[in-house]
């Protein structure tokens, strides 16, 4: 086997021989160096040591040497490492057994990018993706301020003192228990809430000229239960007619006005006329002559009657006909 100390012998070469003490003579005479006197590229003179052309400025390659001792010991060493190299392996794979391999991890550093730490570094034209939803703007706040819904207060009607009292479409009735009409027509006409004809009844005239005809008729109003009844209103075209309101709590109203159920609740003389003597019923203070209405109180505060009559003493001024355009009870 070659060691590193026998001699390398180069074909061509003769045998080269180390000194006693193993050190090499410079080999700086042993090279040969060769100078070009002249510029290849424009052909001017140079001298030894001058590295650029003083007409065109090139640039003059280095001289190259020829290989000496050491170069050639070295070329020696590197191939007698390569033979055993070789060796190695054909004792390996003689004995079927391979060297381990030597395995090495690098750990390559992967570092982020900078981020850009001054405003300069930062692009003024940031590129708008084309995939985003577009944006919706949403409406400017009101300035307004919302009013606070306030709930109605529904008003509350106080109830009358004295309320009308609801009649029934049969309510009214005449009332002749002596047979003294000779004509008169629907009594519901007096009662009605609707626009109607008045309600009339007509007796016979005196027999004596000069002398009144006692009327002696009446028209009955059934209030459907026993009701307390504070006063009355009505409506007529006939004035100067003496009327008597009165009251009976019975089913049904006596058939004699002079029967003891009956009770005076009230009483007017010339109605809506002037007083026709100081003698006999007066008219009632609040009743002004010649505005067809009569309000006249009734004495049924402490008491309930459930039919009342108004009974015609005396004719109107004009004849023996007494018209009742509309008539109200007041509980």
């Amino acid at each position: 086997m070659t060691s590193l100390l026998d001699p390398v012998v180069i074909p061509g070469e003769s045998e080269f021989q180390l000194p006693g003490d193993g050190i090499l003579a410079p080999t700086g005479g042993d090279v040969p160096h060769s100078f070009d006197a002249a510029c290849t590229v424009c052909g001017a003179s140079r001298v030894e040591g001058q590295d650029w052309c003083l007409e065109c400025g090139t640039a003059f390659a280095a001289p190259r040497g020829i290989p000496g001792v050491q170069t050639v010991a070295l070329a020696g060493a590197f191939t007698l490492l390569m033979a055993g190299g070789a060796v190695a392996a054909g004792v390996a794979a003689i004995n079927d057994t391979l060297p381990p391999r030597k395995t090495e991890v690098k750990v390559v550093a992967q570092t982020a990018d900078a981020i850009p730490t001054t405003p300069d570094a930062v692009p003024l034209t940031d590129p708008v993706p084309t995939d985003l939803p577009p944006v919706e703007l949403l409406p400017a706040p009101s300035t307004t301020s919302t009013p606070t819904p306030v709930t109605p207060v529904t008003p509350v009607v106080p109830k009358p003192a004295h309320p009308v009292i609801e009649l029934g479409p049969d309510a009214a009735s005449i009332y002749d228990p002596d047979d003294s009409a000779t004509s008169s027509n629907e009594p519901s006409y007096a009662v009605g809430s609707k626009a109607t004809p008045s309600w009339f009844v007509t007796t016979p005239a005196g027999d004596t000229p000069g002398v009144v005809a006692p009327m002696n008729v009446g028209l009955n109003v059934d209030l459907g239960s026993a009701q307390k009844v504070t006063k009355l209103t009505l409506t007529t075209v006939t004035p100067g007619f003496t009327v008597t309101v009165l009251g009976s709590n019975t089913v049904d109203p006596p058939q004699s006005i002079d029967d003891p159920k009956w009770t005076t609740l009230g009483e007017a003389a010339s109605v809506d006329a002037a007083a026709l003597s100081n003698t006999g019923p007066q008219p009632n203070k609040a009743d002004e002559p010649g505005d067809k209405t009569l309000l006249l109180g009734l004495g049924g505060r402490s008491k309930k009657y459930r039919n009342i009559v108004l009974w015609f003493t005396a004719p109107p001024t004009a004849g023996s006909t007494v018209r009742i355009a509309q008539l109200k009870y007041y509980g």
